[in-house]
């Protein structure tokens, strides 16, 4: 919830608040022009009304790791999220009273250490909330359930694996992950078509969804989920029957026993075998190319 801007109703005649919204008498426009003058004054005298975000944005961090969520920042300081993001994002340059409505709100005190201060590496948090957008959970819905805005979801998220975040926003992940890690989207009021723009996001980018995950791995940073099932390429699969073939045959297993024992033809398996004693290599094709590989390539 945010605060509503005031209607120029709200203001007497001739203050510069009631000409900016909309009145245009006498008055009003006198006011505004004694506005503008003492602006200029201010800045001439070094003394600008508009200042950068510098200062605002570190004091919204701070309160971001005091445990306050985006959603309570923005009650306590009476600013909309556009303002806040673009603060955050330090773009642009804001007014005096736009920083003390910000720097004005305490950070909370903790009566002890507190672990909601600290930031930490973010790889657990950013695997989390991609596992349950390949599960189908899109992120504008992890963002209302987290009580925050997209669009910062959307920041932690871009930011990969070596970010860091709030331990607090760690915590509510990892809470939020176990409640839906297990729950189709579709049954809990997503529409299909959403949850399957999701599942598509993070196929795309090679996202691993929960099935590829154990809760201990989230937060381990080596471990990597195995999730190409790309079937091998023909000289990949060569070479480990070739390795198998090699191995049985220092057993002075027959032809036939060993191809019987690898579902292999018995001259496949003479031929690999005349190859390893002879140390002469059948002259093979380009994967694909359909050519007798017992002739030479045609010069």
């Amino acid at each position: 919830m945010t605060t509503k801007s005031l209607p120029a109703s709200a203001f007497e005649h001739g203050d510069h608040r009631r000409y900016r919204r909309g009145c245009r008498c006498t008055k009003c426009r006198a006011g505004a022009n004694r506005q503008n003058i003492k602006n200029r004054y201010l800045r001439q005298t070094g003394r600008s009304v508009m200042r950068t975000a510098d200062r605002a944005a570190d004091h919204l961090l701070l309160l971001r790791a005091a445990g306050l969520n985006d959603k309570t920042i923005r009650q306590q300081t009476g600013i909309c999220p556009d303002v806040m993001y673009r603060i955050l994002r330090r773009e642009g340059v804001i007014h005096a009273r736009t920083e003390n409505r910000i720097t004005s709100v305490p950070v909370p005190v903790a009566d002890g250490p507190s672990g909601g201060r600290a930031y930490i590496p973010g790889h657990g948090t950013v695997r989390r909330l991609r596992a349950l957008i390949a599960a189908g959970w899109y992120q504008a819905e992890l963002a209302r359930r987290l009580g925050k805005q997209k669009e910062n979801l959307k920041q932690i998220i871009d930011r990969g694996e070596d970010g860091q975040v709030a331990q607090y926003v760690a915590e509510e992940v990892r809470s939020l992950y176990a409640e839906l890690y297990d729950q189709k989207p579709e049954d809990r009021g997503v529409s299909t078509r959403f949850a399957d723009r999701a599942r598509q996001q993070a196929a795309d980018r090679g996202w691993a969804g929960p099935d590829y995950w154990d809760e201990d791995d989230f937060d381990n940073p080596d471990f990597a989920p195995a999730i190409n099932d790309d079937a091998l390429g023909m000289h990949q699969l060569g070479a480990l029957r070739r390795a198998e073939i090699e191995h049985l045959i220092t057993f002075n297993l027959s032809h036939a026993d060993i191809a019987t024992r690898l579902g292999m033809s018995e001259n496949y398996v003479r031929d690999i075998a005349r190859e390893i004693t002879t140390g002469n290599r059948r002259n093979r094709p380009a994967e694909g190319a359909a050519v007798n590989p017992y002739l030479k390539a045609a010069a």
